[in-house]
């Protein structure tokens, strides 16, 4: 047997290290989990730089093999992987925090697994071709293919005893860091004691001191950094942390899975109804929905808040359960005050599986399995997942769910990818915007799937006097999807939910959205606008854009109103026109208007190959549009309020007659027209002071002049806006004084409002078919935008 282990020296070295090495790269991904999320980015960086770490030390093992055979460099290669190991486990203590608030959720976990990983498993890299060289020479009857099979061999085994070591054995029953503690001291010690035993006692002294100053050090860090919290374990799915702190100016006890907040709760109330996280108050939706609830199922337990929640309002209902880790229920009894009750029915079991398992149908359905966007489980995303759900719903049951996200238009966006994959399934459906359905940031969304054929009006008095404060407030929580175009965002389904790149655009987006105006989301509103098709006034890209407009005014201004009338043109044609107001601020006596066009010309008129074609109009109609509701946006969520009243009004007709063409001897802007001539139905005593009309303002090479009918007739308004907006980007707004335009400014000059026009004249693609979104540009119609509100907010006494 001696013999045996002194011939196979290496082949056994190898067959630990490969176990060593597969329990390191399992455990990364819970060590990165707390900072980055557990998502398919971190576990993917970890695999490719562990892969990659490990395919550099074979070739740089092999070359040095070959010019170093010997024992003692092997063994001091494991004994350096360990120490390495734990220092630089000590070492992403400091470093990941750090990292963390800096990088992204994609670029995050890639620069940590090479920072932290790459190097002790480039060591351990290394081995496997040394262990080659060294079994051949101790062996040379084997031949080199022979031996390179048998070490390949054992170190693959002791790869995979040692991934299912840590899944199944180490991470259920120890923490990480023990884990990783323990690894490093194996490595140490199966290098340190074959040197010992082959007379290299020379410098092993200060390895070891230094191995256990790391491990003295790593210990004491990690019995400072539990101290602050009363649980703090690593579970078999995530890092489960319980902690005390304060929550809305009360004291809260909290959950957290991972980096995502799972639950939380009061710590000064026994009402199991007083919830912290407002999402979760949403459970009692089914009041309005189903009030008769006798069987309900919660999806994820987290603090077991919402479970009872319901056994507080229904004591005789039955509620299931379904939480896959399998310590949380006990948990929550310990630290969340979950009693024993014989209705509370707690399942150790992925949620999807329990229902499509279950012979039992629900009134209600409460998915809590969205975290974060740093923890979203892709199959319960998906259009299967939701078909599964509605099934198990009985006549009159509602499916709630409460996902994080964005009502961004900007794409990949997962909220709308996964409202439009929820409408698919649930044709009934509400969806409501914890926050507010204005924000672009992330906010909770809830989604609700109703099983039934009926209608729930919620600006019914029934709902708007309710004394609960969340079903009271729908209305102003209910996301209009007549502001959305979905057809562009895809369904999500079991084949494709590609979750994790989708909420690591909506962190990005978060991580860089510094200024309240934002370019990108503009762009993304002129291609929403695209989408409908051409929008002269009988297509019907103009009907849906119209819809578009009201309903986002009706979201992000406190009242609109319409003027509609019948326009006949030239050729005797008649269609209706409307002009769409959205009044901000309408106690104020002194108002402005921001005034752009939203409709787009029939025929192209340039001299080109495709001439008489409907315009695109991405930058002569759909930018002006796009500007103005970021602004209008902005300043509904600005805690400030400028010097005087706000009306956004888009004007419809401005390209004049359906069939107007070139030819602009008769032509005249229909809406300003019509507009400035009724303005008694607008403003009863003071006309506006002033106004500003924006029209192609997203060209990519924006030049934007003043405009000689502005200077002329709104001559103080058009200097104070023009040094304001210079400041902002004197290399778009010129100091120069261009021609006579005619446009929807000119009739409310006439009217007696001093209008300045902001417009890029020379826009080479105007009246084309090439007037696209690939000629617009994000930087543009922010430097637009920021000028408008800086001249709102400072150029107006």
């Amino acid at each position: 047997m001696l013999k045996f282990f002194k011939n196979n020296i290496p082949t056994i070295a190898v067959f630990i290290t490969g176990g060593c090495v597969l329990i390191v790269e399992v455990a990364a991904t819970r060590v990165l989990s707390p900072f980055y999320g557990n998502t398919i980015f971190t576990v993917s960086s970890v695999i490719s730089i562990i892969l990659a770490a490990l395919s550099i030390g074979y070739y740089v093992g092999g070359r040095a093999a070959d010019k170093y055979p010997s024992l003692r460099l092997f063994f001091g290669i494991i004994m350096a992987s360990g120490v390495l190991s734990l220092a630089l486990n000590l070492a992403g203590k400091f470093i990941l925090p750090v990292l963390s608030s800096l990088l992204s959720i994609s670029a995050g976990p890639l620069v940590s697994s090479l920072l932290l990983f790459f190097t002790p498993a480039l060591l351990l890299g290394m081995l496997s071709p040394y262990a080659v060289k060294l079994q051949s020479l101790s062996s040379p009857a084997q031949g080199v293919g022979s031996v390179a099979g048998k070490i390949f061999f054992w170190s693959t085994l002791g790869s995979i005893l040692g991934s299912l070591l840590a899944g199944f054995a180490l991470i259920p029953r120890f923490g990480v860091d023990q884990i990783i503690i323990a690894n490093g001291i194996v490595l140490f010690f199966l290098g340190f004691i074959p040197l010992v035993a082959l007379g290299q006692k020379k410098h092993l002294l200060k390895f070891f001191l230094t191995a256990v100053a790391f491990l003295a050090v790593s210990l004491y860090v990690l019995q400072a950094a539990e101290g602050d919290v009363i649980y703090a374990k690593d579970g078999v799915y995530e890092k489960i942390t319980i902690y005390n702190g304060r929550y809305l100016g009360r004291p809260a006890r909290f959950f957290q899975q991972d980096r995502s907040s799972s639950g939380a709760m009061f710590l000064d109330t026994d009402n199991p109804e007083d919830l912290a996280y407002e999402y979760t108050r949403y459970y009692s939706l089914y009041k309005i929905f189903n009030p008769a609830v006798k069987n309900a199922l919660v999806i994820g337990g987290g603090a077991y808040s919402i479970p009872k929640a319901l056994l507080s309002e229904l004591p005789d209902t039955s509620v299931d359960v379904a939480e896959i880790e399998p310590t949380l229920f006990d948990l929550a009894k310990t630290y969340f005050k979950t009693g024993d009750n014989p209705n509370l029915h707690n399942y150790t079991e992925d949620g999807r599986r329990l229902l499509a398992d279950s012979k039992k149908n629900y009134d209600l359905i409460f998915s809590d399995v969205y975290y974060s966007l740093f923890s979203i489980p892709a199959h319960f995303t998906t259009e299967e997942f939701f078909k599964i759900a509605k099934s198990k719903l009985n006549n009159d049951g509602i499916f709630i769910a409460s996902i994080v996200g964005n009502l961004s238009r900007q794409e990949p966006s997962f909220t709308m990818s996964e409202i439009k994959t929820f409408k698919n399934v649930f044709p009934n459906s509400y969806f409501f915007a914890v926050g507010s359905p204005e924000k672009t940031q992330s906010q909770n969304i809830v989604l609700v799937g109703y099983n039934s054929g009926k209608t729930i009006d919620l600006n019914s008095k029934e709902i708007t006097d309710d004394p609960n404060p969340v079903i009271r407030s729908l209305r102003d929580k209910t996301i209009d999807m007549k502001r959305f175009e979905l057809s562009s965002y895809p369904t999500l389904t079991d084949d494709y939910s590609p979750v994790e790149y989708m909420t690591g655009k909506v962190l990005q987006k978060t991580f860089d959205q510094n200024d309240i105006l934002d370019g990108k989301e503009m762009l993304a509103v002129i291609n929403q606008q695209l989408s409908y098709g051409p929008r002269y006034p009988t297509a019907d890209g103009h009907q849906r854009t119209k819809d578009f407009l009201i309903a986002e005014l009706n979201s992000m201004t406190p009242e609109v109103k319409t003027q509609t009338w019948r326009h006949t043109d030239a050729d005797g044609k008649s269609y209706e026109l409307t002009n769409i107001i959205g009044r901000l601020y309408p106690d104020k006596t002194k108002r402005i208007i921001l005034a752009t066009h939203y409709d787009s010309q029939k025929i192209s008129f340039k001299n080109t190959s495709d001439q008489n074609q409907p315009s695109p109009g991405a930058n002569n109609s759909a930018s002006g549009t796009a500007v103005l509701i970021e602004l209008a946006r902005s300043f509904e969520n600005s805690a400030t309020k400028p010097g005087a009243g706000i009306d956004i009004v888009f004007f419809d007709g401005e390209e004049g007659d359906e069939s107007q063409g070139g030819d602009f001897k008769n032509w005249k802007p229909i809406g300003s027209t019509y507009f400035a001539q009724n303005l008694e139905e607008l403003y009863k005593n003071d006309k506006p002071v002033l106004a500003i009309v924006l029209d192609m303002v997203c060209d990519k090479d924006l030049k934007i002049n003043q405009e000689l009918s502005s200077v002329n007739n709104a001559p103080a308004q058009t200097k104070t806006f023009w040094k304001i907006a210079e400041k902002i980007d004197g290399s778009v707004f010129k100091n120069q004084i261009l021609q006579e335009i005619r446009d929807d400014h000119t009739p409310l000059n006439a009217a007696g409002i001093p209008s300045t026009l902001v417009i890029d004249f020379d826009y080479p693609y105007y009246a084309t078919t090439r007037d696209t979104i690939d000629k617009c540009s994000a930087d543009s119609l922010e430097i637009v935008a920021k000028a408008v509100w800086n001249y709102v907010y400072t150029g107006i006494d």
